[in-house]
């Protein structure tokens, strides 16, 4: 079959996986995001999530998730939502990672983005839906995760999982 050939759902040549990603026209504040190879696409454990992914642990490590939300017209500040995540995180002597943030800014393709990352203790909720209650603390963990300003709304990727696998990947 003709590379060409494309199906119109998927993007896709019928049958084939696509060799690369695909550029197409996007309403505006839309974006779009391919999955490296060895990851694994995962339903999502909550309306919340527009999209989840794990990624294969390394070195003996665990694996880690990335979690992909949107909220069209809202989601609270950038910041806001930043310092909520460097809260679910502590240094291992038990003080605020503020000071060991790393942190930039890029513009991609006219869109906004802010990207981090951060190591520590992740104080991961020991109930999904429940922020504030009980904790488990989990050594040697990172924090990758990266918003996208877009007209219609944040869009936000927060990576977890031990500093070891966050880093290969």
């Amino acid at each position: 079959q003709s590379d060409k050939k494309r199906d119109e759902a998927g993007g896709r040549e019928a049958g084939n996986q696509s060799k690369g990603p695909e550029v197409k026209a996007l309403p505006s504040g839309e974006i779009t995001y391919t999955m490296p190879e060895g990851w694994i696409k995962l339903p999502p454990i909550s309306a919340m999530r527009k999209d989840q992914f794990s990624f294969p642990g390394v070195e003996g490590a665990e694996a880690a998730e990335l979690a992909v939300f949107f909220f069209p017209g809202s989601g609270g500040t950038v910041e806001a939502n930043l310092n909520r995540w460097y809260g679910q995180f502590k240094r291992p002597d038990g003080s605020p990672v503020e000071g060991h943030i790393e942190s930039k800014k890029l513009n991609v393709h006219g869109i906004p983005v802010t990207i981090v990352y951060v190591t520590g203790t992740y104080l991961k909720s020991a109930s999904p839906m429940m922020m504030g209650g009980p904790v488990d603390e989990l050594p040697e963990y990172a924090l990758m995760a990266a918003i996208a300003e877009t007209a219609n709304g944040p869009w936000f990727f927060k990576a977890t999982g031990p500093q070891k696998t966050i880093d290969h990947w």
